[in-house]
């Protein structure tokens, strides 16, 4: 398979990094866009073109194919060398295991394309290529796919990082393929590395948030569809809720301590009428087994 992630790579990466919070630190202090600023993909080429190692893709005519307005890009998704070199500084990997997940992400695209289209050549699927001979590497999966398959690497490779990759790199990354650019927005707090970590603890902390919710609302659909004698229900756990409180003549406040909430969270659940954000609840998933508790059940 053909890599595009190397020491070089990750250099330049850092540099576009500082590059990114200068800029949007001035636009924050002065209200205004730099004057000398060119467009994203020309920006980017200044600081690719500075490291000699990093070179185009060739296509099948030995020539470097050209998207976006940049030789420098490996691919039709030029961003996505920057994407991997941004999580592999983020969760402080070296080359080698970023390797590893661009080699995981690249297998699994190449399968999929594979079965649903007749444009992958699969003759030799550690060597994974489109049909017209072009190497299929990294930079050729889309963010539709991307992004999950991203996902689902670090919770397996590394699943304390993952928090950390999704606030300093999936988050700031735009949706689309081709023109998404990365933002890093304008903060009065202090940033956890300008190079590698360009947010902040509390941004951090707001996709650990997001990450546990999503794995709340998986848990509670599982019990939903595969353990129907034992689930309880939203409408259920409210009525529970409001009658545990006032035969154990408890204040709502001791009742969120004792499982773990605030009493906004506890307020939010109580009104709330959708599935998916009871599902999400914090209140939803620990009430139930601390009122079983203290009942003795």
């Amino acid at each position: 398979m053909l890599s595009v992630i190397t020491e070089e790579v990750l250099e330049a990466a850092r540099e576009m990094n500082r590059r990114d919070v200068r800029r949007v630190q001035q636009i924050y202090e002065t209200g205004r866009e730099p004057d000398d600023v060119g467009s994203p993909e020309e920006e980017d080429d200044k600081i690719w073109a500075k490291y000699k190692g990093i070179k185009g893709l060739k296509g099948v005519e030995d020539l470097p194919l050209k998207m976006g307005g940049s030789y420098y890009s490996w691919g039709p998704y030029s961003r996505n060398r920057r994407i991997l070199a941004d999580i592999a500084l983020a969760a402080g990997w070296g080359v080698d295991k970023a390797r590893i997940l661009e080699e995981r992400c690249v297998n699994m695209n190449a399968k999929h394309l594979a079965g649903v289209s007749s444009s992958m050549d699969m003759s030799h699927p550690s060597q994974p290529r489109k049909k017209s001979g072009q190497p299929f590497t990294f930079q050729h999966i889309s963010w539709t796919f991307l992004r999950g398959y991203i996902e689902r690497e670090i919770k397996d490779m590394d699943p304390t990082k993952l928090a950390i990759i999704k606030a300093a790199v999936l988050d700031l990354y735009g949706t689309n393929s081709k023109s998404g650019e990365k933002m890093i927005l304008a903060c009065q707090g202090e940033r956890k590395d300008d190079e590698a970590l360009p947010v902040t603890d509390a941004d951090i902390e707001a996709a650990q948030e997001e990450i546990d919710k999503q794995e709340r609302y998986f848990t509670a659909l599982r019990a939903f569809y595969n353990e129907r004698d034992s689930f309880v229900p939203p409408n259920k756990v409210k009525l529970r809720i409001k009658a545990f409180i006032k035969a154990k003549g408890m204040s709502q406040q001791d009742f969120c301590n004792a499982i773990g909430v605030t009493e906004d969270q506890l307020e939010e659940f109580m009104l709330e009428g959708k599935r998916r954000p009871q599902f999400e609840s914090k209140v939803f998933h620990n009430a139930v087994p601390y009122m079983q508790k203290a009942n003795g059940k």
